[in-house]
């Protein structure tokens, strides 16, 4: 990863120094992965990376790649390394930090803060090769899992015990477990979008998968919905068709310069179609990268257009209380020519 080409371009982002803290701009930047860390970037040039003793040779080893950056490793006194570095006014992340946080540095450091324009996000969003090949490589051990599912759902497991079966299987193939568990929802438990997987086994029937792994921090997130044994009823086969074609439409609309809430626009239509938009219980997708969750977000009113290095869900659903549901997930990495495909599972109900 071009950590220091990344410092270079948030340098010259800002006017003001910023305090990043925030774990996955702080590994996108600097490679930097426990759980206490601060960077100082200084407009133009410069930057400290803050440390206690139990990251300092962590932090050395990355420090030393980057440029006009300094590693200042403190045992006591976080307060007082603080006062030795700022003045004037400091951006704090405003999704990274707390309230508590922001008035405790104010007090103990004397300087005035203000909440930060959002820089590292706005480089995060366009994925460079490297980021690009750590998404393929998550996505592809989770296509390796979903290869696996007529070996693994044998012995009829539960849900829980599936989806940990899910990551054996990615873990197999590169990628390590994500910070979320898997959604394995059998029969009517498919009608919750966000199913908790318990001890219900898993049988004939309905069944929806929901799951990711990661690889160098890069997330994976993908979606199938299956009938296992004999063929499905009539209605869920209807839902899935219905569900199979929105996803294609909005797939299909991903593209440079096109809105966020055209795209989910694109799959609502389908699904307005079938009768079937008001079982549509969520927004049509959202970006991935080192967060499972980040911008753009695809839902509907959103004007915000997607740019080329965008790797985005789109993830229509429809869900029918009591009885079951069917939601399609994959993700597609935004190029010139349009929408590429990350997964790439086949998806077929049964």
């Amino acid at each position: 990863m071009n950590h220091a080409g990344r410092l270079d371009a948030l340098r010259a982002r800002i006017d003001t120094p910023l305090l990043v803290s925030k774990a996955p701009n702080l590994r996108y930047l600097t490679g930097f992965t426990g759980s206490n860390g601060f960077l100082l970037a200084r407009p133009g040039g410069g930057a400290v990376f803050i440390t206690d003793g139990r990251y300092g040779e962590m932090a050395e080893h990355l420090v030393s790649a980057l440029p006009e950056t300094e590693l200042v490793v403190y045992t006591s006194g976080m307060w007082d390394v603080f006062r030795s570095l700022v003045s004037g006014t400091l951006h704090l992340e405003s999704d990274g930090v707390t309230w508590a946080f922001a008035t405790d540095f104010a007090r103990e450091t004397g300087v005035e803060v203000a909440p930060g324009p959002g820089a590292v996000e706005e480089l995060r969003r366009t994925k460079d090769s490297d980021e690009v090949a750590a998404l393929t490589a998550a996505a592809a051990a989770g296509d390796a899992a979903f290869s696996a599912l007529d070996r693994i759902v044998g012995g009829g497991p539960t849900e829980a015990a599936l989806g940990w079966r899910l990551i054996e299987v990615m873990r197999d193939h590169g990628g390590d477990a994500a910070t979320w568990e898997p959604i394995v929802a059998a029969g009517p438990g498919a009608s919750v979008p966000h199913y908790r997987s318990g001890r219900k086994p898993v049988g004939p029937g309905l069944l929806l998968l929901d799951y990711g792994c990661v690889v160098e921090g890069y997330h994976s997130d993908m979606t199938r919905t299956v009938w296992l044994e004999g063929e499905p009823d009539a209605e869920m086969a209807r839902v899935y068709r219905a569900v199979h074609e929105s996803q294609q439409a909005g797939i299909d609309a991903v593209r440079p310069g096109v809105a966020c809430g055209d795209v989910d626009e694109a799959v609502r239509q389908v699904l307005r179609g079938y009768g079937y938009e008001e079982q549509f219980l969520h927004s049509t997708g959202h970006g991935v990268g080192l967060e499972i969750h980040e911008p753009p977000w695809i839902r509907r009113g959103n004007d915000d257009r997607l740019r080329e290095g965008d790797a985005v869900t789109v993830e229509p659903g429809v869900y029918l209380p009591g009885i079951g549901g069917v939601r399609i997930e994959d993700m597609v990495l935004v190029t010139a020519s349009g929408g590429a495909m990350m997964t790439t599972s086949a998806k077929e109900l049964w």
